[in-house]
């Protein structure tokens, strides 16, 4: 599906910076509604694209001919062997690729790399050249959505509180929710890739392709509208909890539900830029995603806990050690040391209860995003089933 220069017949790539096909040899650039591949069957349902194999994870990588595939993109692996040519389903819309690479890293460097407990060696890969831009299969739908939920909540009456149920029923018609068309990409990693907007998306040109790798839906009709329905679920739960809460409860929990969902109109399916850093840190895989439109972060960096256990006894120590101090000179009689004593042991109690509720919490966040980062699933994300 390579497209040529007019001027010097060499190969056009699409740089998101200009949203130009720019020609490697001679720097010619074109817009991609202007460029017509000489091979490219017009109206086709499909379109021609290139299909490497991993040989140690099984993965399927799909590329254009100007993108050499040196190595797997979600393994590491550095030999991909060529396997044929395929014929893919044309897509009705493509998102184009903003975010250069060079950007892509920058966003990394400046929420992750920075931290001081990520390992010096993971920090040293984060590098343009390990970062792989990949079009993603989303499909838009139009969902009408129905649930009844039966809820828990306590409200407080003068010094006692007193626990009360509730129900609620409604139906919302969600419009232009996207529902990420791979079997093996996890739901909640694509979801926290949004927002993607609509508003710039392109009619699908294989030419936004060039220089990218790609990848095709492969969930049926009955995963699709799953899919829906728990993306549904997940962004009614929190508007029923409110409206329960409007009534003065607290602690609001939801007990049982049941939800149904219809796809209204005909899905759209629809190709979402994504750049990829995919390494292996002690054994185990490690993927950053970044939004190609938007610039987003998805996933967290690899960390050292022995840094993090240093500073936390460091801490203690030093807390240790203000209370001994206050103490020594309480038991020698030394003025105002009751008072610091006293003081010291609050602080050590308000500041470590502080602390340690806020550690546990960002702990638990951390570790969520670290579980996330290190899904083989995701690693392996293009890997697809022959039949």
């Amino acid at each position: 599906m390579a497209v040529i220069c007019r001027t010097c017949s060499g190969k056009l790539v699409y740089n998101p910076a200009s949203q130009m096909l720019e020609c490697v040899s001679c720097g010619g650039k074109y817009r991609p509604e202007d460029v017509e591949d000489a091979n490219a069957e017009l109206h086709s349902k499909y379109y021609d694209t290139n299909v490497y194999i991993c040989p140690q994870c099984g993965a399927e990588v799909i590329t254009s001919d100007t993108e050499v595939s040196t190595f797997c993109v979600y393994c590491g692996n550095p030999a991909v062997v060529f396997d044929r040519i395929a014929k893919e389903y044309r897509p009705d819309g493509i998102v184009p690729f903003t975010v250069t690479r060079e950007e892509a890293v920058k966003n990394i460097n400046a929420k992750l790399r920075k931290n001081p407990i990520v390992p010096k060696e993971v920090k040293a890969k984060c590098t343009p050249g390990n970062l792989r831009g990949i079009y993603v299969p989303y499909w838009v739908v139009n969902a009408e959505f129905q649930e009844a939920d039966y809820l828990q909540g306590s409200v407080k009456k003068g010094k006692h509180s007193y626990t009360y149920y509730y129900t609620r029923a409604g139906r919302v018609l969600f419009r232009n929710l996207p529902i990420d068309g791979s079997d093996i990409l996890n739901d909640d990693v694509s979801s926290r890739l949004e927002p993607f907007f609509f508003s710039e998306a392109r009619e699908f040109d294989e030419d936004y392709l060039n220089g990218f790798y790609s990848n095709t839906s492969d969930i049926s009709f009955f995963d699709l509208r799953a899919s829906a329905a728990n993306r549904c679920h997940k962004l009614y739960e929190p508007e029923v909890i409110k409206s329960v809460e409007k009534d003065k409860a607290d602690r609001v929990k939801l007990l049982d539900y049941i939800y149904h969902v219809d796809i209204k109109d005909d899905p759209v399916y629809m190709m979402m830029p994504v750049w990829f850093l995919t390494f292996r840190h002690d054994g185990k895989p490690h993927t950053i995603l970044v939004n190609g439109q938007t610039g987003k972060v998805v996933g967290t960096m690899p960390w050292q806990q022995k840094r993090i256990w240093t500073v936390a006894i460091a801490i203690f120590l030093l807390c240790m050690a203000v209370i001994g101090v206050a103490l020594w000179g309480l038991l020698h009689g030394i003025n105002g040391m009751s008072t610091l004593f006293f003081y010291s042991v609050t602080l050590v109690i308000s500041f470590g209860g502080i602390v340690t509720a806020s550690g546990f919490k960002g702990i638990k966040r951390i570790l969520r995003n670290l579980r996330l980062s290190q899904s083989e699933s995701i690693f392996k994300y293009v890997k697809r089933r022959q039949g």
